[in-house]
């Protein structure tokens, strides 16, 4: 009995790791060295391009008459360049840095900051986090939060206190095409042995259910459901996954529970909420990007970046 030949398998082309393109946003203040830090660290990995961009707020030139006899296009490129001295200032001092590019630019600084991560191609942006007053948060003076709502790509809010790459990674998993991209990008700003938990947050908190009922089918759904969320994460990352639900409001239990179980970063999908969710319940994303502790990361669903990045 004769035995067919089988024809030679073509061989797979090696897979070739993406270059990593870091935007990160900094006025060369304290606040930002946190986020310098980390992106030193990130491009040591190697394959990485660094952007340094500093912003300087453009000066009011309705009333440039009456504050300077100087024109305020004089005062705003005066500015720009005390933030790129800033800028180069803050960066001498950290390991890695001489290759990166560094610019200033003027503008407010959420719309300056989107717009150079869609021209520039970021992969990811990168910024410092602070804590504001009321007062901040009524003039516009949350840059982090403003970025947030209109990031195409995903962006990373670092304290400035942090001086390694995140360990234990807390993704919050809605099971959206924009969680998932989080928890993704998440997985790969964790170091080599790091730890990412994906967190679903269910709303029937001490609800007593029975077999077969409405609670008991979701319960059960939200299982399977996270398994196929950990399987799919698993096939684009070495780092270990598990998965935990969560009881009560969105903000609070995902706090609560980074700050138990010792994480260095929450990752969240970003979404365009209805105004009026965003007046009467509040952003999930604003309310941990203003109370966590640690680096929080918010990313676009992949079809959102997409559409918004330059074509070739």
């Amino acid at each position: 009995m004769s035995t067919a030949t089988r024809p030679a398998r073509a061989k797979r082309a090696p897979r070739q790791s993406q270059h990593t393109r870091l935007l990160v946003a900094t006025t060369g203040g304290s606040e930002s060295d946190g986020a310098l830090h980390l992106a030193a660290m990130l491009a040591a990995r190697g394959k990485t391009t660094v952007l340094a961009l500093g912003v300087a707020h453009p000066f009011p030139h309705a009333t440039a008459g009456l504050l300077s006899l100087k024109q305020p296009v004089v005062v705003d490129e005066e500015a720009r360049r005390d933030v790129l001295e800033n800028l180069r200032r803050a960066t001498g001092s950290i390991e890695g840095t001489e290759a990166w590019e560094k610019r200033a630019l003027v503008g407010m600084p959420d719309d300056v900051i989107t717009d150079a991560a869609i021209t520039w191609r970021a992969s990811y942006v990168i910024l410092g986090m602070r804590r504001h007053s009321r007062l901040d948060r009524l003039f516009g003076g949350e840059t982090a939060v403003a970025v947030a709502r209109k990031t195409c790509v995903p962006m990373i809010a670092v304290p400035p206190r942090t001086r390694s790459l995140p360990h234990r990674a807390l993704a919050a998993i809605d099971f959206s095409p924009a969680s998932m991209a989080a928890a993704a990008a998440a997985a790969k700003l964790l170091d080599r042995d790091g730890v990412l938990v994906l967190a679903h947050v269910q709303p029937f908190a001490g609800a007593v259910s029975h077999e077969g009922d409405f609670v008991d089918v979701y319960r059960s759904g939200i299982e399977a459901k996270l398994i196929r969320a950990v399987q799919t994460l698993r096939r684009g990352t070495r780092r270990q996954i598990n998965s935990v639900v969560l009881d009560g409001d969105p903000g609070p239990a995902l706090l609560a529970y980074a700050k138990k179980t010792g994480c260095d970063l929450i990752a969240l999908g970003g979404h365009d909420e209805p105004l009026i969710d965003r007046l009467l319940l509040g952003s999930v994303r604003t309310k941990i990007l203003r109370e966590a502790q640690c680096s929080v990361l918010i990313a676009p669903p992949a079809e959102i970046a997409c559409a918004t990045a330059p074509q070739k």
